[in-house]
């Protein structure tokens, strides 16, 4: 009994260690995988301890029986086993994967999702939640400052964006360029912060009032890091996030406010905006001015709309590109019928990619195997679509039982919303609001791939399930 105590100690610290390490550590690679630039880093072997550990406690606490019995724990059980089906589907049936690549896949998709139940049945009090959220409070409090350091100061950043940057290279942000802060890139921090600020919202009504401002300053400060990273889906995500806080609260009256604010924001000059205005002008109205060519060939390629071969628009040399492209600049290495300002080049090639290439090699993997799908790893590194990924990954089954996870996720997390306890009920209210978010998100990035935020998501689905097992309730 003194073991098993002892273990249990061991194991919060280790999740505490987590929230904070997992966020704040870089991607640095440690060791390096054949056929893909995606590395094992020390966070997995700090998971695989902890995965471990909890394991072993569950069995020799006599606590696995009661586990398994969780109705929510056998639809995660039910997802891994078919996960296993596709996989030996994919490398023996359809011959659709690299086995060991497939295989790591599925083992990440692991790593992730048990972090939920582990981070459940460890924080088993109201002292060890207390203890978790000022953590997370602290960690999502510097990397904000890191993102502030790199915009202004020039630290450094370490980007996951291409095979060469994957390697741990130390960059720097160019001119115009979005931070990452501690994370692989924009997107990521973004959903990170989309993440915290859903939670926020909810949680700045059930503290005393000498908390409300420390509270609503780091609000603040990651609305600011989340607007500079000028990810238009994310912002989307955590103003809904928001209002879902606010709703399942019944605080519907700040709702206008939000409003207000959020128009102010999409008014006021930034990349953000820039970058919703371009949406609308070039993804919808098919607007903006577009490169012709020179050349009788280029010009022949533009009106047919043919975007064949890379053509320089200025003088700046490719091979002195930065980290990004300043925005609002004219473009360079375009190709004819592609719009020349630089903002609307991204925003226009982020929408192609996907409906081109992205979407529809999913849409295939589906129609070859509806069941099980191509198993993972079959879609590359990106599909920017998470929906499609699984239905193409792992078929009608997998995303099926992926589905039954959230349902039951969220049974519990509206059961949460009428306890006594003032902070379990708006936290509760928070990670609902966090769920849908997230889920917003998935629609256009694969954000439970994303190592960082995916680890991030499932230990906060985890501590609002913990609320259902604290023993001095």
């Amino acid at each position: 009994m003194k073991l098993i105590k002892n273990t249990n100690s061991i194991l919060f610290c280790l999740i505490l260690f987590l929230f904070a390490f997992i966020p704040l550590y870089p991607k640095f690679p440690l060791i390096n995988i054949q056929g893909t630039f995606v590395a094992i880093r020390i966070e997995d072997f700090i998971i695989a301890l902890t995965l471990g550990l909890w394991i072993t406690h569950s069995v020799y606490s006599g606590q696995l029986k009661r586990i398994l019995q969780d109705k929510l724990n056998q639809a995660l059980l039910l997802f891994f086993f078919i996960g296993i089906l596709s996989t030996f589907s994919a490398i023996f049936l359809t011959h659709s994967v690299t086995p060991h690549l497939s295989i790591l896949h599925y083992l990440r998709r692991i790593e992730f999702m048990l972090l939920m139940p582990v981070v459940a049945w460890t924080i088993n009090s109201r002292k060890k939640f207390v203890w978790a959220l000022i953590t997370l409070a602290t960690t999502v409090f510097m990397v904000n400052v890191y993102a502030l350091g790199q915009q202004y100061l020039d630290w450094p950043v370490i980007s996951t964006s291409n095979s060469e940057f994957s390697k741990g290279l130390i960059l720097s942000l160019s001119p115009g360029a979005r931070v990452n802060s501690t994370f692989a890139g924009h997107y990521d921090l973004a959903i990170y912060l989309t993440m915290c600020l859903s939670v926020l919202t909810a949680i700045f009504f059930a503290v005393k009032k000498r908390f409300k401002l420390p509270l609503a300053a780091l609000g603040l400060f990651s609305l600011f890091i989340l607007i500079i990273t000028a990810a238009r889906q994310s912002f989307l995500a955590a103003f809904i996030g928001i209002v879902f806080s606010l709703v399942l609260s019944k605080k519907k009256k700040y709702i206008l406010f939000i409003l207000i604010c959020t128009g102010v924001i999409l008014v006021y000059p930034s990349q953000l905006r820039d970058r919703f205005i371009s949406t609308f002008t070039v993804n919808i109205l098919n607007l903006g001015k577009r490169y012709e060519g020179k050349t009788q060939d280029q010009q022949i390629r533009s009106r047919l709309n043919i975007p064949t071969l890379a053509v320089k628009t200025s003088s700046t040399s490719a091979a002195m590109s930065t980290f990004a492209s300043p925005s609002g600049s004219l473009a360079t290495d375009i190709t004819p019928g592609e719009p020349i300002d630089s903002t609307q080049l991204g925003v226009y090639r982020s929408l192609q990619i996907r409906l081109n290439i992205e979407w529809p090699r999913a849409a295939r993997a589906f129609i070859k195997n509806p069941f099980l799908g191509t198993g993972y790893s079959s879609l590359d590194i990106a599909t920017d679509n998470d929906f499609l990924r699984s239905l193409g990954e792992v078929g009608l089954l997998g995303t099926l039982a992926i589905v039954l996870v959230f349902i039951q996720v969220g049974k519990r997390m509206l059961i949460l919303l009428k306890n006594d306890n003032k902070l379990i009920r708006y936290f509760s209210a928070g990670v609902f609001s966090m769920m849908v978010a997230f889920i917003i998100n998935g629609m256009f990035i694969d954000v439970f791939e994303a190592s960082k935020v995916a680890s991030a998501f499932w230990m906060m689905m985890g501590l609002g399930l913990a609320t259902f097992n604290f023993k001095d309730d």
